[in-house]
């Protein structure tokens, strides 16, 4: 149960999804559930050992406890949103979760499938997230994003201020603070809204 006394069901039920366009295809920005940790896990398969490497400083893949985990992010700990390709056979194809440090501080991380890399829905996800972790008064995002990752540097500088920054071997820790004036604008990129 959360402040509101929903569980997190209920609780998601409340948020709205947003949708996108991707060329053809919708694309719909909502929160995740545990009902999404096969469609994370085949997410994780499809993307590049590159893309992998980015993610997690490493060539590794999260266990299926590990997203679970992250699956069960819902509001008071954190928050995950995921970008789906809905359809018969849905497919998440991007996420964004951040968890709570502390009351003003989260650590974020963001993870786009390759195909839809360098197109918006980066900025799209990202930008959901921090105007959720706004909402529970959060104001500060902390990442770890190695030195070469020169995109996802790009979208926390766009995201926020930086307002610490330390190199650490080959990775920045980044403290960003979120704009709290900053709308999510659904119309970046090849994206725009879609229709109900």
């Amino acid at each position: 149960m959360n402040f509101l006394g929903l569980s997190p069901t209920e609780e998601h039920s409340l948020l709205p999804d947003m949708r996108l366009t991707y060329g053809l295809q919708d694309i719909v920005i909502r929160p995740g559930t545990v009902i999404d940790v096969d469609s994370i896990m085949a997410m994780h398969d499809r993307l590049s050992e590159a893309s992998l490497h980015k993610r997690y400083h490493r060539p590794w893949r999260p266990s299926r406890d590990n997203v679970a985990w992250i699956c069960r992010l819902c509001g008071e700990n954190g928050r995950l949103l995921v970008a789906e390709l809905p359809g018969r056979a849905s497919q998440i194809v991007g996420m964004a979760y951040y968890v709570a440090e502390d009351e003003k501080t989260a650590e974020a991380a963001f993870l786009v499938e390759d195909r839809f890399q360098g197109q918006g829905l980066g900025k799209q996800i990202v930008q959901a997230l921090a105007q959720q972790a706004i909402a529970r008064g959060i104001r500060f995002f902390d990442a770890h994003v190695l030195t070469s990752n020169r995109a996802m540097i790009h979208l926390l500088q766009r995201t926020g201020q930086i307002v610490h920054e330390k190199l650490s071997m080959s990775t920045y820790e980044m403290r960003v603070e979120l704009n709290a004036q900053q709308e999510p604008s659904l119309c970046g990129g090849n994206y725009g809204i879609s229709g109900d």
